[in-house]
């Protein structure tokens, strides 16, 4: 029994220090630093489809191949609107990149709340409907905001509880890093800059 106790450790720390478990996306203190959560890493993303809120459907599939920051969010959730600014910051960042920033909206009264805020704080990062919660609840979201990083291959690299800056260097350098990690495509990818003004801005209510 302790014979298989110790190989069984043995076998853990091997995947661990080949990345087999936890793919090398560099240092792992940027995890522990942005408080992203690696338990639930190498899950498959749940596949879902939702309307986008300018029309349309989309499907978590038609990502395949691209690094994607995953965030759902509502209207009347205060922290939600502190992180939305350094999501717009963040998609801007990663236009002609192999990084896709999509948001799910878990507003029950649907996309008109959505809208006008969008529209009030001039924001164009893409949003998805999930007025029935359902992606909210296939994904086991129990607050918001949450964030999900899935890499290339589909896999959940990483979940953040409650707001993030995801335009600080260290969240940054840390999609860099899974931009050019596991499943790349092609050639070398454009790295997304660091912004000049990295501090959390507070939308405007």
């Amino acid at each position: 029994m302790k014979l298989r106790t110790k190989a069984s450790v043995g076998l853990f720390v091997f995947l661990i220090s080949t990345g087999s478990i936890f793919p090398a996306y560099g240092d792992e203190d940027l995890f522990s630093k942005l408080r992203i959560d690696r338990s639930v890493n190498q899950k498959e993303a749940p596949g879902f489809r939702l309307e986008e809120l300018n029309g349309g459907k989309v499907e978590l599939k038609d990502y395949r191949g691209k690094v994607i920051c995953f965030t759902f969010w509502a209207t009347w959730c205060g922290p939600c609107k502190e992180e939305l600014s350094s999501l717009e910051v963040l998609h801007q960042q990663s236009k002609g990149k192999d990084l896709v920033v999509l948001t799910a909206a878990v507003d029950l009264s649907g996309s008109v709340p959505v809208k006008k805020l969008m529209a009030k704080q001039g924001y164009s990062f893409r949003v998805l409907l999930d007025s029935k919660n359902e992606v909210l609840d296939l994904y086991r979201v129990e607050r918001i905001p949450t964030s999900f990083l899935i890499d290339r291959k589909g896999k959940i690299a990483g979940k953040a509880l409650g707001p993030r800056n995801w335009r600080s260097p260290e969240a940054i350098t840390l999609l860099n890093r899974m931009i050019e990690g596991t499943g790349r495509r092609g050639g070398r990818s454009r790295p997304i800059a660091i912004s000049n003004h990295s501090k959390m801005i507070i939308s405007r209510d």
